[in-house]
């Protein structure tokens, strides 16, 4: 029966090995850390932290590697006993994850960690690991005892604090945490038993006490394939960023002789639910190739292993055995994400990117209304409000349409009657703008570029001195790319919007907006679009201000509401049309946003400039509170019949707003007006994230005949239809479009007339 197992397992292995090189392993360097006190320039007499001579480099006897979340700080833990080896290194990069950039001179940083402890031990460093905002900083000893760490300065070990100790006893102990640090999982590699235990927390990364809930037997797993003929042990494991993928490293070897190298493989398993090793799948395991220009490549151990934070970079310690072999840190490139033997996806971040474009589409609406209210309060003495831009080149779906449907048909020439009962004291307005933002990395989720560029056309009515009614339709394209990964999430909108003003006596008034949007999200991977859902969104804002004047300065003291509801259909991540992966299945969601903010809003009184001009500064300040309440979204890996539960946090609570800007008015009717605008997110240890906007406007304020027309209909599918229409010289421009509220796939069309009359 041995035998008959022997070669099963023999052919297996040939048949996951040959299907594993779909994805491509490339060892890029390895790691040879030059000493200081040997540095060609003779220089470089670096000491530790207790003030001796560092006369050893990092990579000798490697036993675990780690880095921070930017890739700056590499982290080796060494396994010597001798007095002077057993010791936590950090070092320096230049750049990201590259270990070529490693700096050769006194920033890296040594300790004993031992000497932390009340009574000092004299063993070996088996496992390290940081918590996910690096606040926290554990080491494991070849006991199973596991020490930690607070880092008042993410990342930086020199900013640490000795906290407790938990001993939970073992030999080869590996240590990893769940995503929100409630469980510990602890790998127990002994010879011929390993297994790997987890472990219920009293409060994240909180290792005062653990609590047993569930042991996994490794021999019940493929790697039992190493065990026969030779002796197995595991040596390290990892999950990928969300917690759906294991990775375990394992090693043959020789009987009777625990140090001699035979074959090392990384196996990689899938899970049905985030964080349960009860569901693993195994899916394919790449056996370990050192240097493959290294006649001694197959020589070593690779006690430990680690990703790079967008999980396309591995790298594996080797510790070698023998005369003239020196110990190193390999670099390899991967293909995809954690793509050992298949591609995994971060669905935390992409549904953090989803919601983060929807708040900020509700966002950039209300703020391109509401500026348009201040030009309003600005210019209220002026009988005709009209405010275009110049013509903006952009691959707006609409504006498309609009170009490829021109045409001049007589058969839907109104009546001069009809004309005639559609003119008003309509002003129509259009602006564009353009939003870069840079959100940093959360607990669970990858930090985020995020840019979006819109272009808003509306209309409104003046009934009074100080009453304003009016519509407007913005077109958005965002796109947020996740750092450190080559995955993305990008969002089309299209969004219409009721506004008005309703003045409360002479110095105060209250604006509102009401608006609904259809949206249109793409995920890609690679470049290329592996997935796509539907929107639709309801939004409000109401604005209470009231008006002091100082002089030529007037403030404008502000409060303001805004809630938001957006759905968002099923669909699912197909990331194996661009790389074998798992593919995710997302569930239709509802959530909800809000937002509360007071501040001030300034501007100063028309300066006139010698040229002609008119020129007004204005700008503002808010402090705003997110009201959102917790999101939580459903998603479940294809094949699986777990579903997982992902909570996004809110990315901040309080944020500070501030713009400026100014608008110059020239003599023969052209209006410029630009302004900027920025969000700084004020939590703490995210106060550097940042939104900025850039809202401008190029038009001309004339008195030719504008008419405006607007007819909703419920009935049919919630249709609207709008119609505009503007008189040059002896032509008449017609704009026509239709807009489908509410629709599950959202439908929308427009048509241009030019008539000319000689």
């Amino acid at each position: 029966m041995r035998v008959i197992n022997f070669t099963f397992f023999v052919l297996l292995f040939f048949i996951t090995t040959a299907k594993a090189s779909e994805l491509q392993i490339k060892w890029r360097t390895n790691l040879l850390v030059p000493r200081p006190d040997i540095a060609s320039s003779g220089s470089h007499v670096c000491f530790d932290e207790q003030g001796t001579q560092i006369v050893r480099d990092g990579a000798e006897d490697p036993s675990d590697v780690a880095f921070s979340n930017d890739g700056l700080t590499y982290v080796i833990g060494n396994i010597k006993v001798d007095g002077a080896l057993n010791r936590i290194i950090a070092y320096k990069l230049t750049t990201p994850f590259d270990l070529d950039t490693v700096k050769n001179d006194c920033s890296q940083f040594r300790f004993n960690p031992w000497k932390d402890m009340t009574t000092e031990t004299n063993t070996r460093v088996e496992s390290i690991r940081f918590s996910r905002d690096g606040t926290k900083f554990f080491v494991v000893n070849e006991n199973g005892e596991i020490f930690s760490y607070n880092l008042s300065t993410p990342f930086d070990l020199s900013t640490r604090s000795y906290i407790t100790e938990l001993d939970l006893s073992g030999a080869r102990i590996s240590i990893e945490f769940s995503g929100d640090g409630m469980q510990l999982f602890k790998l127990d590699g002994q010879t011929l038993d390993p297994t790997i235990e987890v472990y219920d927390l009293p409060n994240p990364y909180d290792t005062s006490s653990a609590t047993l809930n569930y042991t996994m037997d490794l021999n019940d797993t493929e790697i039992e394939t190493l065990q026969s003929p030779a002796h197995m042990q595991a040596l390290d494991f990892e999950f990928n960023d969300s917690g759906s993928a294991i990775y375990i490293l394992a090693q043959t070897t020789t009987p009777g002789n625990d140090t001699g190298y035979s074959k090392s493989a990384i196996f990689q398993y899938n899970m049905a639910a985030n964080y349960d090793i009860s569901s693993v799948k195994f899916k394919g395991r790449w056996n370990v190739v050192f240097d493959p220009s290294d006649d001694n490549a197959g020589i070593g151990i690779p006690y430990g292993f680690a990703f790079s934070t967008s999980g396309m970079k591995l790298f594996v310690t080797n510790l070698r055995t023998g005369a003239n072999q020196v110990d190193r840190t390999n670099e390899y490139n991967l293909e995809c994400p954690y793509g050992i033997y298949e591609c995994t996806s971060d669905a935390r971040s992409h549904l953090g990117a989803q919601v983060e474009l929807a708040k900020q589409n509700i966002s950039l609406n209300t703020s391109t209304i509401f500026k348009r209210f201040e030009w309003i309060k600005r210019n209220r003495n002026k009988e005709n409000l009209n405010n275009f831009s110049l013509d903006i080149d952009t691959n707006n779906r609409l504006l498309i349409a609009l170009k490829n449907n021109l045409q001049a048909s007589l058969n839907n020439k109104k009546s001069q009657t009809d004309k005639e009962k559609r003119k008003s004291d309509w002003s129509f307005w259009n602006h564009a703008d353009i939003s870069f933002g840079s959100f940093d990395k959360t607990s669970f989720e990858k930090a985020k570029q995020i840019r979006t560029r819109g272009l808003t056309f509306g209309a409104d009515k003046k009934y009074n001195e100080n009453k304003y009614f009016g519509t407007a339709i913005r077109y958005g394209n965002s796109g947020a790319d996740i750092k450190h990964a080559p995955q993305g999430v990008y969002l089309e909108s299209l969004t219409l919007n009721f506004y008005g003003t309703i003045p409360i006596d002479q110095y105060r008034y209250t604006n509102a907006v009401f608006g609904l949007s259809t949206l249109r999200f793409d995920q890609k991977f690679l470049g290329k679009k592996t997935g796509g859902r539907k929107g639709q969104q309801a939004f409000t804002s109401l604005n209470f201000r009231t008006k002091k004047t100082y002089g030529n300065l007037n403030l404008t003291p502000s409060g303001r509401f805004n809630y938001g509801i957006t759905n968002l259909s099923h669909f699912t991540d197909f990331i194996s049309t661009a790389k074998s992966g798992t593919d995710i299945i997302y569930d239709e969601e509802n959530f909800e946003s809000g937002e509360i903010a007071a501040g001030f809003l300034f501007d100063i009184n028309e300066i006139e400039v010698p040229d002609g001009r008119i020129f007004r500064p204005n700008g503002g300040f808010e402090m705003i509170f997110d009201i959102s309440p917790k999101m939580s979204f459903n998603h479940s890996n294809v094949g699986g019949t777990k579903t997982n539960t992902a909570q996004i946090e809110k990315y901040s609570q309080k944020k500070l707003k501030g713009n400026l800007g100014f608008e110059a008015v020239y003599e023969n009717g052209f209006t410029f007006s630009i302004n900027y605008e920025k969000i700084m997110h004020k939590d703490r240890a995210r106060s550097y994230s940042h939104q900025d906007t850039f809202l401008f406007k190029l038009g001309r304020v004339d008195n030719n005949i504008s008419e405006f027309a607007m007819n909703y209909d419920p009935n049919q599918n919630n249709k609207t239809e709008i119609n505009y229409t503007k008189k040059f010289n002896n032509f008449d421009l017609n704009v026509n479009s239709n807009y489908s509220l509410f629709s599950k796939i959202p439908e929308y069309g427009a048509n241009i007339e030019i008539i000319g009359e000689f």
